[in-house]
């Protein structure tokens, strides 16, 4: 009898060793099912931000070339500026039409020799 109470404690015994192994087998299945279902999310996750990452650099490179060109567009406009005051300045220096009309005297008006000249033309004292 001795010897079937311990055969039977010993297969009880067994049966709980077994299911124990089992349930830490689904329990690590059911872990590495979601390690894998994270995994292929953060895949997903990288493979959209390196798609990103290619378009914000190409978007970078086309930036960077219409900066160029409109500081090349800029650099040149300043250049045709100062070419034209130059040019300005040289007419005002070398062109005869210009001397001539400069070196005219200045109308009376504009030299503060004008006749009444702080009369005030709001009094009424004017004839119709």
């Amino acid at each position: 009898m001795k010897a079937i109470a311990a055969a039977i404690i010993i297969a009880l015994v067994g049966v709980l060793l077994v299911g124990i192994q089992q349930y830490r087998v689904v329990a690590l299945r059911g872990e590495v099912e979601v390690e894998a279902t994270a995994k292929k999310k953060a895949l997903d996750a990288n493979v959209e931000s390196e798609a990103t990452i290619t378009t914000l650099r190409a978007e970078a490179q086309r930036n960077a070339a219409y900066l160029k060109d409109l500081n090349q567009r800029i650099k040149a406009s300043e250049n045709k500026a100062k070419q034209a005051r130059k040019e300005f300045e040289d007419l005002k220096r070398n062109s005869k039409p210009v001397r001539d009309w400069a070196s005219q005297p200045l109308p009376d008006g504009l030299r503060g020799k004008a006749g009444g000249g702080h009369k005030n033309v709001s009094v009424s004292n004017r004839t119709p």
